[in-house]
């Protein structure tokens, strides 16, 4: 039997479904975290990334600190 990953901390969405929840691809939102643009999100251990809900939130309102705005998906 394969080991489930486990799940997010509370309000928390692993990389594939904060995508899905900007409408955006995966890769597109792998593309920003390495161009620095984008939602900030943080790394759990080794190879996983988690966005809080309320950031993702904040940056689809344009309340963010940061200073380049993300490209559209292409």
């Amino acid at each position: 039997m394969p080991n489930k990953p486990k799940p997010p901390p509370k309000g928390w969405l692993w990389s594939a479904d904060a995508a899905d929840y900007l409408g955006v691809h995966v890769v597109t939102l792998y593309r920003w975290r390495s161009e620095g643009v984008g939602p900030k999100g943080k790394r759990h251990g080794l190879r996983r990334y988690a966005y809080k809900v309320s950031d993702l939130d904040a940056w689809l309102n344009g309340e963010t600190a940061d200073d380049k705005p993300a490209r559209a998906a292409a």
